[in-house]
């Protein structure tokens, strides 16, 4: 076991000319940018621009420069942002319910019209899907898809499988992007995250998940292209953003139950393993002070009892359901005797059919503070634990015909401990400073 220390500061000097390609984020922030014209397709120097996010208590007020161009970078992702543009002559625009998510670089082009009346110009269609300025290849996994898709074990990174060019590497839970195995990098809130010995995410992949699927906002899968910011990966990279507080207070409770009885025999089996599993939890998240700090807390407990079903089938010895059918005999050489042959058929025997007991006991406990400073400064702080114990759990299967449930098992024990500190600072428009320490053991 070891214990890594990371420090990151990324200075972010944005030139905002036209055709400027906004560089992405590594902490799984995104961008608002536009350019502002008029009816005839001039720019217009001097707009104010506000981007606001009320339950995320951000208000920010910025100018348009000489080519007519805002940006609002460093944005958290959610719903419900909101752009307004004034200028003197022109009807004010509004455009609201934006959707920015992790990752994403918006660019609004936005066309003012000249006020001949006391009248707003609200645009309601959706921000473009295209982002125009991006140059790599990534998708996000969103939370709709977190929330509603169907999902064993509650292990939010699988999903990872949605994404083009991802495919499972093994039977282990590894994965691959492009046909690389290995060579991935995973990381929370821009933190990594990744186990370097194995090459997998944190809390390996044996067990059920290492962070709840309730703390978990989106993810963005980066599998090609991506900036050098992100690095040290030859295959592709996972960026989870965690959930945050807002101005309105949220929770959730919930509990999944699992057993043998609600599970449909496998068509070729001849039995149908024993399982009892509980999986439970609840989350809550709200503003601490209103516009000023939030949090947001999970905690989920699983409790799994499923005993392995121990079998040694071997094609020579026995048939298909382990029973003793070769002659205890030989073509040659000394025989066997009487008593050597009731050993060995009373060895196979006593291995076909057993049950070794094998439980779970896992611990999942995750929090977060926010702390909106002001509309240039932001400070973030997240703590993920991770306690996982089962008792003759490294043989993960229901039914083991080797032996190896009994001759080749161990305790199966995974304790992950990671906590982060962040600070984002906007001097202005046009620097960005984000400040990172990590702590992963």
């Amino acid at each position: 076991m070891r214990t890594v220390f990371r420090v990151s500061l990324v200075l972010c000097l944005i030139v905002l000319a036209v055709g400027t390609a906004f560089a992405q984020s590594q902490a799984g922030l995104g961008s608002i940018t536009g350019v502002v014209q008029d009816a005839t397709g001039a720019v217009i120097p001097g707009a104010t621009v506000s981007v606001a996010n009320e339950p995320k208590g951000i208000n920010r007020t910025l100018q348009t420069n000489p080519e007519g161009i805002f940006s609002a970078p460093s944005l958290p992702p959610a719903r419900g942002y909101v752009v307004r543009v004034n200028a003197a002559g022109f009807t004010p625009y509004e455009r609201p319910n934006i959707e920015l998510l992790v990752g994403q670089q918006i660019n609004l082009p936005i066309q003012l019209s000249i006020s001949a009346a006391a009248t707003t110009v609200e645009v309601t269609g959706g921000a473009p899907i295209v982002e125009t300025t991006k140059q790599g290849v990534s998708q996000v996994v969103t939370t709709t898809q977190i929330d509603n898709l169907p999902i064993n074990g509650r292990r939010v990174d699988s999903f990872v499988l949605l994404t083009p060019g991802v495919t499972n590497d093994g039977t282990f839970g590894l994965v691959s992007f492009r046909g690389i195995p290995g060579g991935n990098t995973f990381l929370t809130d821009g933190n990594d995250t990744t186990n370097s010995f194995y090459n997998e995410n944190a809390g390996r992949t044996r067990i059920s998940s290492q962070i709840s699927q309730d703390a978990v906002q989106e993810f963005q899968v980066l599998s090609n292209g991506f900036s050098a910011e992100f690095g040290r990966a030859m295959g592709g990279v996972i960026n989870t953003v965690t959930r945050s507080g807002t101005n309105d207070v949220h929770g959730t409770a919930y509990w999944f139950f699992r057993n043998q009885d609600f599970n449909a025999k496998d068509r070729y089996a001849t039995i149908n393993p024993k399982e009892t599993r509980h999986q439970a939890g609840a989350s809550a998240g709200g503003p601490i002070r209103r516009d000023r700090v939030y949090y947001f807390f999970n905690y989920e407990p699983t409790r799994r009892d499923f005993p392995a079903i121990n079998r040694l089938i071997n094609a020579s010895l026995t048939d298909t359901a382990g029973n003793f059918t070769a002659p205890c005999r030989v073509t040659s050489g000394a025989q066997p005797t009487d008593a050597q042959c009731a050993a060995a058929r009373a060895y196979i025997m006593r291995n076909n059919n057993v049950e070794i007991p094998r439980t779970v006991t896992s611990d999942l406990l995750f929090g977060k503070l926010d702390f909106h400073v002001n509309d240039a400064n932001n400070l973030s702080a997240s703590f993920n634990f991770l306690r996982w114990v089962s008792p003759n759990g490294i043989q993960t299967q229901a039914v083991l015909t080797n032996n190896n449930a009994a001759s080749n098992n161990a305790n199966s024990t995974v304790n992950t401990r990671y906590g982060r500190l962040s600070w984002t600072a906007i001097p202005s428009s046009s620097v960005v400073n984000e400040a990172r320490f990590g702590w992963f053991k």
